[in-house]
C-alpha cells in the first residue's frame, strides 16, 4: 500500500482530484455571488466554496511537493 501511496499515477490521480476541487469551490463561489445581493444565507455556500478551493489548494501542493522530491 505504501509504495501506491507514493506512485506517480497516485500523485497524479489526486492531482485532477484537485483540479475538480477548485473548479467545483470557484464555481459555487461564483453562482452564489451572482445569484443574489449579499445576505447571511450565503455564508454556508461561501464556507464550501472556500473548502472546496483549499483541499484543491493543498492536493495541489502535495503533489508540487513529491515532484520535488523524485529525481
Amino acid at each position: 500500500m505504501r509504495n501506491f501511496v507514493r506512485s506517480e499515477g497516485y500523485a497524479r490521480a489526486r492531482l485532477a482530484s484537485a483540479a475538480l476541487f477548485v473548479a467545483c469551490g470557484a464555481v459555487l463561489g461564483f453562482r452564489t455571488l451572482a445569484a443574489a445581493p449579499p445576505s447571511p444565507a450565503m455564508i454556508p455556500a461561501m464556507v464550501l466554496a472556500a473548502a472546496f478551493v483549499a483541499l484543491g489548494g493543498l492536493r495541489i501542493r502535495d503533489y508540487l511537493m513529491l515532484r520535488k522530491r523524485r529525481p
